[in-house]
């Protein structure tokens, strides 16, 4: 009978393990870049063996993978952008101007929490590794703003002139780290500023101008 309680115990003590582990990698990775931190380092920040992280991990390249996953979610858990609550509530809202506004706001915040550790893959990019990584990425949120997008249209809450596709492609061009970098770090926004700033043209781009739906 005391197994399970055992075997749950284990599976916490590695959950908060790699938690660490993630967590030191992350800030190690944008203080130093990715190709001066070693595994050593981030094992020693951590307060862990090298040989735990490379046996969670592997590879320092699947470790910043996990940076980047961690930091795209908020947190370890192996759920699913498209699986998450928030995507839920974006399932279940009801109104046209209300959907937007969270799908902006929970894009918004996805890349505001990544900018920093992408800035770091794209720096790396030179290696092979790292850029397939950065590639992946990049498909990968795509792909999730296709589905995002899909999720207002069989909603009813895009104008029927508004075609899916294209209102994808707005989604994935007007809010990922590049722009957002522009604008809060070279033009001084703040992160709110951009985030009202993007609601209002994506209200413009997928709904009536009147911010009713079509």
């Amino acid at each position: 009978m005391a197994a399970p309680k055992k075997m749950d115990g284990r599976r916490e003590r590695s959950r908060l393990t790699r938690g660490r582990v993630v967590e030191a990698a992350a800030g190690l990775f944008v203080e130093h870049g990715y190709l001066a931190t070693t595994i050593e380092h981030v094992a020693d920040d951590a307060g862990v063996a090298v040989q735990t992280v490379y046996y969670i991990f592997g590879t320092k390249r699947n470790l910043l993978a996990a940076v980047l996953d961690a930091s795209i979610a908020g947190d370890v858990e192996p759920v699913p952008v498209l699986e998450r609550d928030w995507v839920e509530a974006l399932r279940a809202e009801e109104d046209a101007p209300s959907a937007v506004e969270r799908l902006v706001g929970a894009m918004v915040a996805i890349v505001a929490r990544t900018m920093a550790i992408y800035e770091v893959v794209r720096r790396a990019a030179a290696d092979p590794e790292v850029t397939a990584l950065l590639d992946e990425v990049r498909s990968r949120r795509r792909a999730d703003q296709r589905a995002l997008i899909e999720i207002l249209w069989r909603s009813g809450h895009l104008h029927p002139r508004v075609d899916a596709d294209i209102a994808a492609d707005v989604l994935y061009g007007l809010i990922n780290e590049e722009v957002l970098q522009l604008f809060t770090v070279d033009c001084g926004w703040e992160v709110e500023h951009f985030r009202s700033w993007a609601t209002s043209l994506m209200l413009q781009q997928l709904i009536d101008a009147d911010g009713s739906a079509a």
